[in-house]
């Protein structure tokens, strides 16, 4: 016949199931159900909807029967009666229950001894990556006889993806090799139908075997109260800077790596171990530390670290695991070395002499001065000012350092004079340095005096 609807038991039972046509027929003999309490998730799928109901198998000790629909016909209770004996009655043991327009009809088999499989469940152990045909075979006891195979509707979408098996022959096949890191254990049940056409049902256990086959990982942690994370959305290219006021001294924490890998060993003896090195010809001021607990380590300084020596560090980390083959992953590490105002302005020379004629020109440049500060932008930005504000021989110009001269020079008056220049930079932030020079001016004679007679 032909149904508008279908009826699906979500969950596969050892007690009942359910045949085409919609009858839930008994595994056992209804003798053997006694006193056994039971829930089945039932599924009947119509045109416009499905609908999913339970079951509720109850034994009770009366000799009359009634079934009742509760929560909104989403709950049916179906009582067996068991006399004091456990023993049912068998009168009741055909029920015709309407649930909209379907039916279902609750029967004993009159089988006693349906079919099942040789094993429930199957086990074994395929490795990951390889291909399998015909790897196990589902078959039914010898008494009885299957006419055909399948992976049961209720498998897992992944499992149809992964899996085929033998309609005649109940062999399973891999579809695409398996996965550890995915998928450590599957579960597969296999339904069979005899004569009959009655359904029996088994699980195969497949356990994945792990190989060698993923490279370690590093995970980055930072202390973000001394690194700032320039780039880390490429987790092989690392990019971060540190201040180098945060790094004069040595055994500054960098970074803590902590190392994993997907794969895993079988033998407890021989636990994942990682090893972690610095791949640079260079001499650098960084060394590891560790493993501690087999997969963290410490990336410190070994020295202090200047960034008018060397302002940025690129260098590679091989972490490799202990796995056969023994597998690697490289990461690039670059430090930058920020700027912090930690030079003083120093002056090319520290004492400037200067000769200069008498009755010169006001405003006639004597020297120049000129100090260099090895920080960068606004932390070695040099100017200048005159110690003596009041100084009443020069002025200076505080942006090049030019000297000039503020009055004539009489020699006749003063032969020589000197002055301080002091040179500062200007950090947004920190403490300001200065230096001091001194300038020693020596005024030449001319003839410009009549001589007298006394």
């Amino acid at each position: 016949p032909t149904y508008s609807y279908r009826c699906l038991l979500q969950t596969e039972s050892k007690y009942f199931h359910l045949d085409s046509s919609c009858q839930l027929l008994t595994r056992l003999s209804l003798k053997q159900i006694c006193p056994l309490n039971y829930t089945l998730k039932l599924e009947i799928v119509f045109p416009q909807n499905t609908t999913i109901y339970e079951l509720i198998i109850e034994l009770r000790y009366k000799n009359s029967f009634q079934f009742n629909i509760k929560n909104d016909q989403s709950i049916i209770t179906l009582p067996f009666y068991c006399n004091n004996h456990n023993e049912i009655n068998i009168e009741n043991k055909k029920y015709e229950i309407s649930i909209g327009n379907a039916h279902i009809l609750l029967n004993e088999d009159h089988e006693e001894k349906l079919c099942q499989f040789e094993k429930n469940p199957y086990r074994i152990k395929l490795k990951e990556n390889e291909f399998y045909e015909n790897f196990l075979q589902t078959k039914p006891i010898s008494s009885c006889s299957a006419t055909n195979y399948l992976l049961a509707s209720s498998n897992s979408k992944r499992n149809f993806e992964y899996f085929t098996l033998n309609s005649s022959t109940g062999y399973l096949s891999l579809i695409r090799p398996l996965d550890y890191e995915s998928i450590t254990t599957w579960k597969l049940v296999i339904q069979g139908h005899d004569k009959a056409s009655i359904p029996f049902y088994t699980y195969v256990i497949i356990d994945v075997d792990d190989i060698n086959d993923c490279p370690p990982l590093l995970s980055w942690n930072f202390p973000l109260q001394t690194i700032e994370i320039l780039n880390n959305t490429d987790a092989f290219n690392i990019e971060i800077a540190v201040h180098e006021s945060k790094v004069e001294q040595n055994n500054v924490i960098i970074a803590n790596l902590i190392a994993s890998d997907l794969d895993t060993s079988s033998n407890i003896d021989d636990q994942i171990k990682f090893q972690l090195t610095i791949n640079s010809t260079d001499s650098l001021p960084f060394e590891i530390h560790g493993p501690f607990a087999d997969s963290t380590f410490v990336l410190s300084t070994n020295h202090k670290l200047d960034r008018e020596l060397q302002d940025k560090y690129i260098f590679n980390l091989i972490l490799t695991d202990n796995g056969q083959p023994k597998l690697s992953s490289y990461y690039e590490l670059s430090i930058y070395i920020l700027d912090d105002n930690d030079n003083s302005p120093i002056f090319d020379k520290s004492i400037y002499y200067v000769d200069i004629q008498e009755n010169n020109f006001i405003n006639t440049t004597l020297i120049q001065v000129s100090a260099n500060d090895s920080d960068l932008d606004d932390n070695g930005r040099v100017t200048y000012e005159l110690n003596d504000i009041n100084n009443k021989y020069v002025t200076i110009d505080s942006q090049t350092g030019i000297i000039r001269t503020k009055m004539q020079y009489d020699f006749e008056q003063f032969k020589h004079f000197t002055f301080n220049v002091t040179a500062m930079d200007h950090p947004k932030k920190g403490q300001q340095f200065k230096t001091t020079a001194t300038v020693s001016v020596h005024i030449i004679n001319q003839n410009d005096n009549i001589p007298k007679v006394s």
